[in-house]
């Protein structure tokens, strides 16, 4: 099963007037595992950042990821719907967690309806906050 994992690396950069200072980043990788996880990050940064420091690497709790490379920034939105519980007939709360690149909230907000549009459930977002995800790589067969 894929599963979003969530990296943090710290690296050192050169500035424009020469002087050197780490710098931290965060990406959002899909993968198998852990091992395969690690290992494709290492793949793709070894272009950019020939050596940096794996300081996390963490199991994510996304449930999608909304893509759109011509934004900038990315958002993490959690929504909340409920579920008639099949069994039993009570109804739950089901919490979901969305990563969505976008320019600001308003226009994540507008791409979470439109994912979200078609959906026999009510949802609500309840919360939209701005991460320090630089990119994302999915998962590629």
């Amino acid at each position: 099963m894929i599963t979003f994992y969530q990296a943090k690396i710290n690296y050192l950069k050169q500035a424009e007037n020469g002087s050197i200072f780490k710098k931290t980043e965060e990406y959002v990788l899909s993968s198998l595992s852990f091992t395969e996880c690690e290992a494709r990050l290492q793949s793709i940064l070894e272009q950019y950042i020939p050596e940096y420091e794996l300081k996390a690497l963490k199991q994510s709790n996304f449930n999608d990821v909304i893509i759109d490379e011509s934004k900038d920034f990315f958002f993490k939105a959690k929504i909340v719907y409920v579920s008639a519980d099949a069994d039993t007939g009570k109804e739950k709360k089901i919490t979901e967690y969305y990563l969505v690149q976008a320019d600001n909230i308003a226009d994540c907000i507008e791409k979470l309806n439109e994912k979200m549009e078609g959906t026999v459930m009510d949802w609500e977002s309840s919360s939209v906050s701005k991460t320090k995800i630089v990119d994302v790589f999915p998962y590629e067969d």
